[in-house]
């Protein structure tokens, strides 16, 4: 499948002649690429605190009460 890449358009009123002009919008995607990858790791971080806590402190305490 072939990749469709999409312009974007900002409007604007010009402020000397009063008529709407369209001006291609700065990209930022380089940005956008930077905290996608932020926050996955991020994500994949908490979610390895999380595997670690449940096994060094929540299987020990579910083991002592059921035993």
């Amino acid at each position: 499948m072939a990749e469709r890449e999409t312009m974007m358009i900002e409007k604007k009123v010009c402020e000397k002649c009063g008529l709407v002009h369209e001006i291609p919008a700065d990209d930022a995607s380089g940005g956008d690429d930077w905290k996608m990858i932020a926050l996955s790791v991020v994500g994949i971080a908490l979610i390895a605190l999380i595997w670690i806590w449940v096994f060094r402190w929540g299987v020990p305490f579910v083991k002592s009460i059921s035993g």
